[in-house]
């Protein structure tokens, strides 16, 4: 600029080739500063682009270090990758960051380090989750455990769960490995027991070998080969068993001849068994014995396929088409059978449904605890006496009825405890009560106790005896303590006592009298029954108050029956001398009226009155003036018409009364009188409703004597023979 400056102050005088010179200098010049400016900003942008690689690598460094901390294999894959290939994208490093190339093969060995750690920490982790599951396996098995092979288990889990960062799971391996170990241990005690105990053993299986006896040298035998597979497998010295086992295999041959002939034997069994099962083909047997039969010959061919003798084909092929024909003819005898026990499930069922819907839908803060267990014991009786039922649903049933039941259990066992804790309580407000001032009121409040005291659901009977005992005992400490009241009351009760005592000693002495009048008698008892009722107003002692008053109705019973029976007496000695005067007034009657079979005269039939009078027992009013207008008849002829004229209305009374006392006395009437009969139990029905009659043989006393009280009437055999039946049910 300074340059250009000069030039232009002496450019008027400068020559022209100067001039075109001084131009081209100026154009070289610049040209030559733009190459130069142009060079300085592609180097700057080149600084640039190196720091920014720079800058991003140092990113990417962070990053990798980072990435090897990683604990999760993939992640730290993943972001190796990445990492990776963001780093091949950067330019090249220049001379003056080697170091940062160093820098990043290191960190990238560091993440393949700590990648090849997680997957081999991963592999360790599943090793030992197998290892874990072969040992459980081998705890689940119930087999015999092999020693070597549960040893090396456990060390190659211990070893694996040493380094594992799992600590649940090392724990559980532990754990499972403390069981298998404890398992070994229990196995090889097993073991040593069972090597001592073989030459015993060994010496009893050459006794029964040499006896012949299969049934038991076989079962020795196979323990004894299971024994040495159980000292083996429990790593105890072959040299321990070494003769035990010659001698065993010495022992075989005899062992498997016993058994050939066991076999020939079971064939002749099975032979046996075939020739009766063709019998029952066509045996004439019930079904249910036929049946019984057939499952008795299964079982049987059953027994000796366990014996282990093996079953001839052809021999099994016969017994088995024998078996399906006789099966055939059983077949409606177990379909009935399966029927029932069908049936008997569903009842089963039945009953385990309404359990279970009673359990969900009772309110059991107000349940009525005795219907409880009355439902209870009814549900286990009724399950009880349900038939069999199959197998497969047997046991299901059972368990589902015992799961109900055992809920009900629980309810009833719940409420037990709380009742036996409200008497608990109740003995102990009581025993509260001894204490208290207000003697009347501690009473009171202990009467009130119990009322309270009683039982929802009981216990064992000694509890039960034993909780009331010391209530009672409680009880007994507050009302003790009123001694003197207490001894004067009893001294009154005494007194009382001794008033009943004397009232049943005279009642006593009137069942000792045998000649007091029965009229007399009865007075007496009325008395007796007068002071009695007076007296058992006043209390007695509680433990004499029951045999006392036993011992007054006793003997009131007693005096009461004994009236009776003399009533009954007098009152059919009454009604026999009714029944004589009546015939007697009859046959008079008859006489006059001339239809009598046997006439008899008025002076004979007054000698025979006569007669009949001199008796105890005065005669009916009624029938003294029936047998006077016989005899007035049987003197004035013009009254002969009036007592014909009661002729045949007193034979339709007749009949009106037979069946009135017919139905008093609860017999039938001939048909005809069906209408009579029915109008006479209305009649007599509103009667009893208004008169409030309860004895429906009242009225027959009054029926028979208006029978006797009756004139004379046509002979009736049939009539007769009724009235004879009414009168001896009634007087009987």
């Amino acid at each position: 600029m300074h340059l250009e400056r000069q030039w232009a102050a002496l450019a008027d005088e400068a020559p022209a080739d100067l001039s075109a010179q001084f131009q081209a200098e100026r154009e070289r010049f610049l040209a030559i500063a733009a190459e130069q400016n142009r060079s300085a900003e592609r180097e700057l942008a080149a600084q640039d682009t190196l720091d920014a690689a720079h800058s991003e690598r140092q990113m990417l460094l962070d990053a990798l270090a980072i990435a090897a901390t990683l604990t999760d294999e993939t992640a730290i894959c993943a972001e190796r990758e990445r990492i990776h290939a963001a780093w091949i994208a950067l330019p090249p490093v220049d001379a003056q960051h080697r170091n940062v190339a160093v820098q990043y093969q290191n960190l990238l060995q560091a993440v393949d380090v700590a990648h090849n750690a997680l997957v081999e920490q991963r592999k360790n982790t599943e090793r030992l989750q197998r290892t874990l599951a072969q040992v459980q396996r081998l705890l689940d098995d119930t087999k015999l455990m092999e020693h070597r092979r549960a040893r090396t288990l456990i060390e190659q889990g211990r070893s694996l769960a040493v380094a594992q960062p799992n600590v649940a799971l090392a724990q559980e391996f532990a754990a499972i490995a403390e069981r298998l170990e404890m398992r070994l241990n229990h196995q090889r005690k097993h073991a040593e027991q069972r090597l001592q105990q073989l030459p015993e053993r060994l010496a009893e299986l050459e006794v029964r070998l040499a006896a012949g006896e299969l049934k038991k040298a076989d079962p020795l035998y196979q323990s004894l080969q299971a024994a040495l597979d159980l000292i083996h497998a429990s790593e105890l010295p072959k040299q321990a068993t070494a003769d035990i086992a010659q001698r065993l295999r010495h022992l075989a041959p005899q062992l498997r001849e016993l058994q050939h002939w066991r076999r020939w034997g079971a064939d002749q069994h099975r032979e046996g068994l075939c020739a009766e099962m063709d019998a029952l083909i066509h045996k004439d047997l019930p079904l249910a014995a036929l049946a019984e039969q057939l499952h008795a010959l299964q079982m049987d061919w059953k027994q000796l396929d366990q014996s282990g003798s093996p079953a001839n084909q052809t021999l099994w092929e016969q017994f088995h088409a024998a078996s399906e024909l006789v099966f055939a003819r059983c077949r409606p005898f177990m379909e009935a059978q399966a029927a029932e026990r069908e049936a008997n499930r569903r009842a089963r069922e039945q009953v385990c449904q309404q359990l279970e819907e009673f359990l969900k839908q009772v309110d059991w803060a107000r349940v009525e605890w005795k219907k409880i267990l009355r439902a209870e014991r009814d549900t286990r009786q009724m399950w009880a006496t349900i038939g069999v039922t199959e197998g497969r649903h047997r046991k299901v049933l059972e368990r589902r009825f015992h799961q109900s039941m055992r809920q009900l259990d629980r309810r009833l066992d719940a409420e037990r405890k709380v009742n036996q804790a409200f008497k608990q309580e109740l003995i102990e407000r009581v025993r509260a009560l001894a204490e208290v001032t207000d003697l009347d009121a501690a009473i009171e409040q202990t009467k009130t106790l119990q009322r309270e005291w009683h039982t929802t659901v009981p216990t064992h009977q000694k509890i039960e005896n034993r909780l009331w005992q010391n209530f009672r005992t409680a009880c007994d400490a507050v009302f003790e303590r009123r001694a003197a009241l207490t001894q004067a009351h009893s001294n009154a009760l005494r007194d009382h006592l001794a008033v009943r005592e004397t009232i049943c000693a005279e009642a006593q002495a009137l069942i000792a009298a045998t000649d007091i009048d029965p009229q007399q008698l009865a007075a007496q008892l009325s008395a007796l029954e007068e002071r009695w009722r007076v007296a058992q107003h006043a209390p007695v002692p509680r433990q004499a108050a029951g045999a006392i008053t036993q011992q007054w109705h006793d003997c009131h019973e007693t005096l009461a029956q004994r009236i009776h029976a003399a009533a009954a007496q007098q009152r059919q000695a009454a009604l026999a001398l009714l029944q004589q005067q009546a015939a007697l007034c009859e046959q008079l009657e008859h006489s006059v009226l001339g239809v009598a079979a046997e006439p008899i005269t008025p002076e004979v039939a007054r000698q025979r009155w006569q007669a009949l009078q001199s008796t105890e027992h005065a005669a009916h009013p009624a029938v003294v003036a029936r047998f006077e207008q016989a005899l007035t008849a049987a003197a004035q002829p013009e009254q002969v018409d009036a007592l014909r004229s009661r002729y045949a209305a007193n034979a339709a009374l007749r009949q009106r009364l037979c069946v009135q006392l017919e139905i008093i006395a609860g017999i039938e009437s001939p048909p005809e009188f069906a209408q009579q009969r029915l109008e006479f139990q209305v009649a007599r029905l509103a009667e009893r409703m208004v008169a409030g009659e309860d004895d429906p043989l009242q009225g027959a006393t009054q029926l028979l004597h208006e029978w006797y009280r009756c004139g004379p009437a046509p002979v009736d055999a049939a009539l007769a023979a009724r009235f004879t039946r009414v009168y001896q049910i009634l007087a009987g």
